[in-house]
């Protein structure tokens, strides 16, 4: 039992990491394509990607030493069909005219083997019919595909780190865990009834999307700051390097005004209000009367979030900490902090009626008479 259970513990710690860096990637198509990211889409696609990752670590883990590996005699693969089958008649107790024989071969290795091998794909063919809407034929030349991964790895070496391969790339795995994936399309249909049809998550999805939701601009926000405004200040500082021009104050101008000038003011200027984010999760901003946004109404809007919010909170944990960190408990210090802290207060009020509103209308879009507006349409 250890040796399944090592896998799937494996893939629980292991699944976190590649979860975080799935989800920015997995969210931008979701918007992109249906304008909203549905709960019960998400708990889908990440089981798949839950599962495919356990799946591989039972094929690979646990991973031997490199010195016990070399010292293996046994064979690297057996290319003849039907062997578990003759293991299996020959390393069990299984005799057909005697039914009280049949529950005792259930248990022996040579049944758990192959029946984990066509266990192991199962899913894969339920996946793949219920959500990826795959025919039969295509789910058996994919669980087959997925086979032969497996396999290769295992013959491989693990792609060369062992000397040898310490499994055994066996042909009636490849014919099992095919016989596993098709019989999960198969029965698909009857397990597709508990759980809401893809039409129905995609129809519930296009009629989400022609809302701006807070998650839908955070990840616009995100792709914004962390692709856009960095790689361009990334760029423009080895562009300063090459021709000689350095020093902190460089690198400060040119990541805290260069760069998201550029991107989030000059961008969206030139794109009928839409930077880079926020194109790639179908949104944009428009004037209140939904028409196209002024250059100096962009600036500023971006000068309100980028410069009063920013630094109201930047200079407010500067203080805080100065008064109870460094204990420098100046007049001064301390008449900023009670100027910041109704700076403070104000953001913080109101995101959370926004949050509690669902209107997902700042401050800075009030102010700046703008708002963001969806470009994915509702479909039938």
């Amino acid at each position: 039992m250890s040796a399944y259970l090592i896998p799937i513990k494996s893939a629980v710690m292991a699944f976190p990491f590649i979860a975080f860096f799935v989800s920015l990637p997995f969210m931008v198509g979701q918007y992109r394509k249906y304008g909203s990211f549905l709960f019960w889409r998400a708990v889908v696609l990440y089981s798949f990607v839950f599962y495919l990752l356990a799946a591989y670590f039972m094929i690979m883990l646990p991973l031997p030493s490199v010195a016990s590996v070399a010292k293996l005699t046994t064979p690297h693969y057996n290319l003849t069909p039907f062997m578990a089958l003759r293991t299996f008649l020959k390393t069990t107790v299984f005799v057909p005219g005697e039914p009280g024989t049949w529950l005792a071969a259930l248990k022996q290795p040579g049944f758990i083997q192959p029946a984990f091998n066509l266990v192991l794909t199962l899913p894969f063919g339920v996946y793949l019919r219920y959500y990826f809407k795959r025919s039969l034929k295509q789910i058996l030349v994919l669980s087959l595909a997925l086979s032969l991964v497996f396999e290769l790895t295992q013959l491989s070496g693990l792609y060369g780190i062992y000397p040898r391969p310490y499994r055994l790339f066996d042909v009636d795995d490849l014919i099992i865990n095919t016989t596993g994936g098709l019989l999960g399309g198969l029965i698909a249909p009857a397990l597709m009834r508990a759980f809401p049809t893809r039409e129905a998550m995609d129809a519930k999805s296009y009629a989400r999307g022609t809302r701006v939701t807070w998650l839908r601009r955070f990840a616009a926000f995100l792709i914004d700051n962390l692709v856009g405004v960095g790689l361009i200040s990334l760029v423009l500082t080895l562009l300063a390097r090459l021709f000689g021009v350095t020093g902190a104050e460089v690198d400060t101008l040119i990541s805290a005004f260069v760069a998201p000038l550029l991107v989030f003011i000059i961008a969206p200027a030139l794109n009928r209000g839409a930077t880079l984010g926020k194109r790639l999760v179908g949104i944009r901003i428009v004037r209140e009367d939904g028409q196209p946004v002024e250059f100096w109404r962009l600036a500023y809007r971006e000068f309100l979030l980028y410069g009063f919010a920013k630094y109201v909170l930047i200079g407010f944990n500067q203080v805080f900490v100065a008064l109870f960190s460094q204990f420098h408990r100046t007049e001064l210090n301390w008449a900023l902090f009670a100027i910041l802290g109704v700076g403070v207060l104000f953001l913080v009020a109101n995101l959370l009626w926004e949050v509690v509103t669902l209107d997902n209308h700042y401050f800075y879009d009030v102010w700046a008479k703008t708002k963001q507006v969806s470009t994915i349409h509702a479909k039938q």
